[in-house]
């Protein structure tokens, strides 16, 4: 036998006698005592035998594997079983190319246009989910932009097909929505509800100040009073909201006031805040202005510990992924409101990411396209003896083509999140044995 080669070990905070041990691989996460470490390390090199019953519980863990074990191989033979899955179908269109939004770092802000999706185009996503129905289990839509809302009627149409003909074949449905916010009106919402819209995201960056400079309207009038008394008035009947804070080094205390926000104003917990890199895709923004993965990592890990209570941390913890997103899967498209197809939603617009068009050739792939669906991060010499593949698997298919950083911000912050899940975790075992006692 011999050891994982994603394996983590780090101290314990809580007990200077143990520490956390992680595998990235199998996601297994665990206490382990030092005295039974230091034996682990001498078995690893040959220098001392284990007892079975511990051996079984690493590799149970997968700490421990068989010597035939290839893991690199596993995880490459996950990643095509992933990427050319025939049972899901999943889709985002941008029902338009129009926006009423002018925002500072938009990467779009070069393809922003009055077009709207015809009915040609409509017709032709409703036979291509007709051909995929057969074969698929689940069928996911992802309303996008421009801004969506200003399509709202194609939405509504297309949606009433999509949950026709899923339902007609025994096929599960969902569809998500990333909007402004700005014409969430009750009306929309349930209209949305209605074509099974079931998660919106929904961005403001921080301070009114701060957020109707980066985001406003177009003639430059503010937009965050009329976002959040969206989110007020819709509070009893909108499905869960993700709210982004898109960050850089010009609004650094947006998280702070937000979940403060959130709080006053009786959004809590219906509204989950995170915070998003603000990168310089497509020559958007000002670089200087722009955290490293680094950076922003910090800034990161520094306002999940700040929200306390108010954020369950265990929804950090690193997870055990195939691929990385659908721009390196066969499964997923972008449909462009002209009907242009892409791989990634950030390249709606960019002619050469241009993969063919769903009213003439579908099925054309260029240079672009397979620079997304043939990379293999199994074979990068830059990320085949990483650590951390299992759970970034190469990272963002974008940022690669566009030269950036693409590794994790668990790089960075790793020790540090599995520190304050484990303390999440053992406290909330001690409150479930008092909780226990008291019940005795």
């Amino acid at each position: 036998m011999k050891q994982s080669n994603y394996n983590f070990f780090y101290p314990y905070k809580e007990d200077e006698t143990k520490l956390i041990a992680y595998n990235s691989f199998s996601n297994a996460l665990a206490l382990i005592e030092k005295e039974k470490h230091l034996k682990f390390v001498k078995f690893c090199n040959d220098e001392a035998d284990l007892d079975e019953e511990f051996k079984e519980q690493l590799r149970q863990g997968a700490f421990l594997i068989d010597d035939d074990v290839n893991e690199l191989e596993l995880l490459r033979q996950g990643m095509l079983v992933s990427r050319y899955s025939t049972d899901y179908f999943g889709v985002t269109i941008a029902p338009t190319l129009d926006c009423n939004f002018r925002c500072i770092y938009c990467y779009e802000k070069d393809s922003i246009k009055q077009c709207y999706m015809d009915s040609d185009t409509q017709d032709r996503i409703v036979e291509l989910l007709k051909k995929k129905v057969k074969t698929i289990r689940q069928f996911s839509v992802t309303w996008y932009g421009g801004e969506p809302l200003m399509a709202l009627d194609v939405i509504e149409n297309l949606s009433k097909q999509f949950i026709e003909i899923c339902k007609e074949n025994d096929v599960e449905y969902n569809a998500g929505m990333i909007t402004n916010g700005y014409l969430l009106t009750r009306s929309s919402v349930e209209k949305l509800n209605e074509a099974n819209v079931s998660f919106y995201q929904v961005t403001i960056d921080g301070k009114p100040e701060d957020h109707n400079i980066r985001r406003p309207l177009v003639g430059g009038k503010p937009t965050f009073d009329r976002i959040m008394q969206n989110l007020k008035d819709n509070i009893d009947i909108i499905p869960q909201v993700s709210l982004r804070m898109n960050i850089d080094k010009n609004n650094l205390e947006s998280g702070a006031f937000i979940v403060d926000y959130l709080r006053e104003n009786g959004l809590d917990g219906k509204v989950a805040p995170y915070l998003a890199n603000t990168t310089n895709s497509n020559d958007s923004y000002d670089s200087p202005s722009c955290m490293s993965t680094e950076e922003f990592s910090d800034v990161d890990f520094k306002h999940d510990v700040a929200m306390g209570e108010r954020m369950d941390i265990r929804s950090k913890y690193p997870r055990r992924i195939q691929n990385y997103c659908g721009a390196d899967s066969m499964a997923s498209l972008v449909i462009a409101a002209d009907g242009r197809l892409y791989k990634c939603w950030c390249d709606i617009g960019i002619d050469d990411r241009c993969i063919g068009n769903i009213k003439e050739n579908y099925g054309l792939f260029n240079r672009a396209n397979l620079n997304y669906v043939a990379y293999d991060p199994t074979q990068d010499e830059k990320c085949m003896d990483c650590k951390l593949l299992p759970i970034c698997m190469g990272g963002c298919p974008f940022q690669r083509l566009e030269k950036a950083d693409v590794c994790s911000m668990y790089k960075h912050k790793l020790e540090n999140y599995l520190s304050a899940i484990s303390e999440t975790i053992k406290k909330q075992q001690e409150d479930q044995v008092e909780r226990e006692q008291e019940a005795i």
